[in-house]
């Protein structure tokens, strides 16, 4: 299994914003704000999952991870199966101290933000907004700080952790830093102690799926309960591209479905329309594919099915929601464009 150290501020508990276990040594922002984007990475959230983060804002620019270099296609926008090494500077100085990792986890190559759907009361409550890392929170391993010792200190110099916040430590040809890196997978692995405790439970707590609901909510009363301008707008402006862009496209009648059309020869498509804003555009999706998989059962469809929304879907996981299940997405790109994929298929089955 890959390995990835990522490195963030100190602190003793990961517990949430304390005025007793402020974070040290986490770069400029923490000194100059007194809070990191981690102080919630050992917290459970309502779904059972922790969110970690780690910095990767340089200059102004937010730089990706390189998952490929774990494994990842070139393509990817996240992938599962990495075990990430947490490392701190020592109360705040070096030497950087491994002080606990995540089993089996979902690494994205760029950041992740809640958009005001926030996994648990705590992170909406301490304003962490994004992450970069999530996993089951069983498999989330914190060392408590009497027992970060010298043997978990990482060095310093060629063959280790430079001064990115990451690091592709499979990669080492550094004969310590390797044996480094197989000492702490062993740990990982239960074949010596680690002296670990679960992480904390959110302090403050939804009801349980409050966060969804409420979300799930807000789209169904503003797009839901009638047919909107924007949904006939949206749905305008994808029939003129696909009269421009497909060569003898023919629109077939719709039973409930908004939307059909073939090019005569091997793609036929259903598509159902969803205005939407970046914070919904998950419940869209969620909601599309319900309609659409009604649709098919009850219509005995064949084709391929399409779920159109108004906004850029720019999370890898909602992207995922519909891909990984057999749709696919498409938006508005500008200029009466539209950004459209579709889930992998071989060659010879695949559309336009």
């Amino acid at each position: 299994m890959p390995l990835l150290f990522c490195n963030i501020a100190w602190m003793k508990n990961y517990a949430g914003r304390d005025a007793k276990d402020p974070p040290k040594g986490g770069g400029g922002y923490v000194v100059s704000e007194g809070r990191a984007g981690e102080e919630l990475n050992f917290v459970e959230a309502d779904d059972g999952y922790v969110y970690g983060h780690f910095e990767t804002i340089k200059n102004d620019v937010d730089r990706d991870v390189k998952i490929e270099r774990l494994g990842a296609s070139p393509s990817a926008e996240f992938i599962d199966g990495v075990d990430v090494v947490w490392t701190a500077p020592v109360d705040g100085r070096d030497p950087r101290c491994v002080i606990g990792w995540y089993k089996n986890a979902r690494v994205y190559r760029k950041r992740q933000r809640f958009d005001g759907v926030y996994p648990s009361g705590q992170h909406e409550d301490d304003e962490v907004l994004s992450f970069r890392v999530r996993a089951r929170a069983e498999d989330a391993h914190l060392i408590p700080v009497k027992k970060r010792d010298e043997g978990l200190y990482l060095e310093r110099g060629k063959g280790w952790s430079g001064q990115a916040s990451w690091w592709y430590a499979d990669d080492t040809s550094d004969p310590a830093a390797r044996s480094f890196v197989e000492n702490i997978r062993a740990i990982i692995g239960g074949e010596l102690p680690a002296f670990d405790r679960p992480p904390a439970r959110s302090r403050v707590k939804h009801r349980a799926g409050q966060a969804a609901a409420d979300g799930y909510t807000r789209y169904v009363k503003r797009h839901e309960v009638q047919i909107s301008p924007r949904h006939n707008k949206l749905e305008r402006l994808l029939k003129d591209y696909l009269q421009r862009t497909i060569p003898g496209v023919q629109f077939l009648p719709t039973f409930c479905d908004d939307m059909r059309f073939t090019d005569g020869k091997s793609l036929d498509v259903m598509v159902e329309v969803k205005p939407t804003e970046t914070s919904i555009v998950r419940f869209a999706i969620r909601t599309a594919m319900g309609q659409l998989l009604d649709y098919r059962q009850q219509q005995r469809w064949e084709g391929k099915q399409l779920i159109v929304v108004e906004t850029e879907v720019t999370k890898a996981d909602d992207r995922a929601l519909a891909l990984e299940n057999g749709f696919g997405l498409a938006w508005p790109s500008g200029k009466g464009d539209f950004k459209i994929l579709w889930p992998p298929a071989p060659k010879s089955a695949e559309g336009w």
